[in-house]
C-alpha cells in the first residue's frame, strides 16, 4: 500500500456495511462512503487538477470532509488542510506559500476565503459547500452527485507528499511540515496497533479533522481498523457523553482542556460509559489532578500521547497496562524511535533533562521550501523535535519544556512572533511580547504586554479587538498590560520568562 486513500479502500472491501461516520441522524456506510469518494474524485480530475497539485481543504468535522481528504489523495494530490478558525491573512499566507491551485471550503467561510484569496492568480479552483455559489465558484455536492465513481488509484511513491501541515518555529510565521503517504499511513497504522483496535470499535471525532491529530489519529487509525467515527463540529460536554452512551463509543480522543471541562459537569452520573476503554489526552502535558479526578470518578482510564505535527504527529503513548503519570509520554509507538539527548548527542540520565529526538517512517520529509530549517531539525536520519523532558524513575520522559516560546492553548499551538506581528501594525503600539500564563481551563492563556508610542493611549479593548479581527480567536490575547518599557538583556533580547513571572504575580 502505498496510497493514503487505500485504508478507506481496504477498510470497504472487508466491512462494506459497516458504519463509517455518523453525523447527527446520518449514517454512511464504508461503501457509500467511498462511491461519494470515488465520484468527487473524477469529478476533481475533470477540472485538471491531477498528481502533484496541491489543493487547500477548509470543511469543519462533517462527513465532506472526510470524502474530500481520501478523493484528493486517491489523484495523488497534495493537500493543505486549513484552520477553520484562520482570519483571510494567515489563510493567504498558506495558500500563497504552498501555491495552491484551488481551495475547497463551506460557505460560511466564503468571505475569509475570497479576500485570501484576492490577486491570488495561483488558486484558480474555488469548490464550496453549500446552497448555493458564487461567479468563479463551483458547488462541492453537484460534483458528488452528477459524475461516475473514478475507479483507478493514481500510483505514487511511498515519499509523495500527502499532506503540507503548516506549524510555526521560533521565526513565527508558520511553515509546511510536508508529510508523506508513508509518513502518515505508518502513524495511522501504528496507533492502530498500540490499541489493537478492531472493527467494532468507535470514536468521538471532536479534534479538529483539519488538525494532525484528527486526520491521522482519528481518520487514519480508526477507519484503517473498518470502525466507526461520530462526528462532531465543536465541543459540549454534555453532548460528547451523550454520544458515548448512545453509540457505545470505546474512544474519546481530546486535549487537556477538555479533560478539564469534563471534570467540572454536573450531572455526569446519568450517563453509562462502560463501552469505554480509554480516553487519549493529546496536544499538551496534563496535570496531574485533572489524571486522578477524571479516572476517579469516570473509572476509565486517561492515558496522556506525544506528539507533534513534524511526526505525522503522534510519537508515544502511555499504556493502561503500565504505571503511568501526569506529564508522562509514555512508551514509543510500533515502529518509531524515541530518544533523550543531551547536546552532545549522549541520552541523559535519570532526573536529567534532554532534547526529545525521533526517528522512524513517521517522520516528515521536511519543511516546504524551507532547506536550512529542514537541516537544522533533520540531523542524521533523527527528528530534533525542540521539546525537553525530564527521566523519570521509571525510564519515561515527562516534558517539562514545550517549545521554546510556544504557548499551548487548549491543545492549539499558539507562537508569540506570529501574535506579535500582527500587533505591530497597529498604529499606537511601538513595541509588544506575548507571553502564555497558566489557566485552569485552557491550560494557557494569551496576554500581550504593550509598549504604546510617545504620546498616545489605547484601552485594552481597543486592542484585543483589534487582534480579533485579524487572527484566530484562540490567538488573540485574553489580557493586555501596558508597560514603559519592555525588560531585555543586554543584546535587546525580551525577558519573556521576567514578563511572565510578572504576570502571574500580578494575576494572583
Amino acid at each position: 500500500m502505498n496510497n493514503l486513500y487505500q485504508i478507506l479502500s481496504e477498510a470497504t472491501d472487508k466491512y462494506p456495511d459497516h458504519c463509517a461516520l455518523i453525523f447527527q441522524e446520518h449514517r454512511i456506510s464504508y461503501q457509500q462512503l467511498k462511491e461519494a469518494t470515488d465520484r468527487l474524485a473524477g469529478s476533481l480530475a475533470d477540472l485538471s487538477l491531477e498528481k502533484g497539485d496541491r489543493v487547500a481543504l477548509m470543511l469543519p468535522n462533517i462527513p465532506h470532509f472526510v470524502m474530500t481528504y481520501f478523493a484528493l489523495l486517491k489523484l495523488g494530490i497534495t493537500i493543505v488542510p486549513v484552520s477553520i478558525y484562520f482570519k483571510a491573512d494567515e489563510i493567504r499566507h498558506q495558500l500563497e506559500d504552498a501555491e495552491v491551485k484551488g481551495i475547497i471550503y463551506w460557505e460560511g467561510f466564503r468571505k475569509r476565503v475570497h479576500q485570501a484569496i484576492y490577486e491570488l492568480e495561483t488558486c484558480r479552483r474555488l469548490i464550496v459547500l453549500g446552497q448555493s455559489t458564487e461567479p468563479g465558484e463551483r458547488l462541492l455536492t453537484s460534483m458528488i452527485e452528477n459524475h461516475a465513481p473514478l475507479e483507478e488509484i493514481v500510483d505514487v511513491e511511498p515519499d509523495h507528499t500527502a499532506l503540507i501541515v503548516y506549524t510555526a518555529g521560533n521565526t513565527g510565521r508558520p511553515r509546511g511540515a510536508e508529510l508523506s503517504h508513508l509518513n502518515l499511513l505508518s502513524n495511522a497504522k501504528s496507533c492502530q496497533k498500540f490499541f489493537r483496535l478492531k472493527d467494532t470499535d468507535g470514536v468521538i471525532g471532536v479534534i479538529p479533522l483539519f488538525h494532525p491529530l484528527g486526520h491521522t489519529l482519528v481518520l487514519g487509525a480508526f477507519l484503517s481498523a473498518g470502525a466507526r467515527v461520530v462526528l462532531l463540529t465543536k465541543f459540549q460536554g454534555h453532548q460528547v457523553l451523550e454520544c458515548v452512551e448512545k453509540e457505545k463509543i470505546s474512544y474519546l480522543i481530546g486535549v487537556p482542556s477538555m479533560y478539564r471541562e469534563f471534570i467540572q459537569l454536573e450531572d455526569t452520573d446519568q450517563w453509562d460509559l462502560s463501552s469505554l476503554a480509554a480516553c487519549l489526552s493529546v496536544g499538551d502535558s496534563l496535570k496531574e489532578e485533572t489524571l486522578d479526578i477524571f479516572e476517579s470518578h469516570f473509572n476509565v482510564p486517561l492515558l496522556e500521547g506525544y506528539g507533534l505535527s513534524e511526526a505525522s504527529p503522534m510519537v508515544s503513548f502511555n499504556s493502561p497496562s503500565h504505571e503511568r503519570k501526569a506529564g508522562s509520554i509514555g512508551m514509543a509507538l510500533p515502529g518509531v524511535d524515541m530518544r533523550i539527548v543531551d547536546d552532545y548527542g549522549g541520552e541523559v540520565a535519570m532526573g536529567q533533562i534532554g532534547e526529545i529526538i525521533v526517528r522512524g517512517d513517521n517522520v516528515m520529509k521536511g519543511y516546504l521550501n524551507k532547506p536550512e530549517a529542514t537541516k537544522e531539525a533533520l540531523k542524521d536520519g533523527w527528528l530534533h523535535t525542540g521539546d525537553f523532558a525530564q527521566v523519570g524513575e521509571n525510564g519515561f520522559g515527562f516534558v517539562v519544556v514545550r517549545k521554546k516560546n510556544v504557548i499551548i492553548k487548549s491543545g492549539f499551538n499558539v507562537y508569540p512572533r506570529e501574535v506579535e506581528k500582527f500587533l505591530s501594525g497597529h498604529p499606537k503600539i511601538k513595541e509588544s511580547a506575548v507571553i502564555g500564563v497558566p489557566d485552569a481551563v485552557h491550560g494557557e492563556e494569551i496576554h500581550a504586554c504593550i509598549v504604546l508610542k510617545a504620546n498616545e493611549q489605547a484601552a485594552e479593548s481597543e486592542i484585543i479587538n483589534y487582534t480579533k479581527e485579524r487572527i484566530a480567536a484562540y490567538k488573540c490575547p485574553n489580557t493586555i498590560h501596558f508597560y514603559e518599557s519592555l525588560p531585555k538583556d543586554p543584546t535587546g533580547r525580551v525577558l519573556r520568562e521576567k514578563l511572565k513571572q510578572d504576570l502571574v504575580h500580578i494575576l494572583k
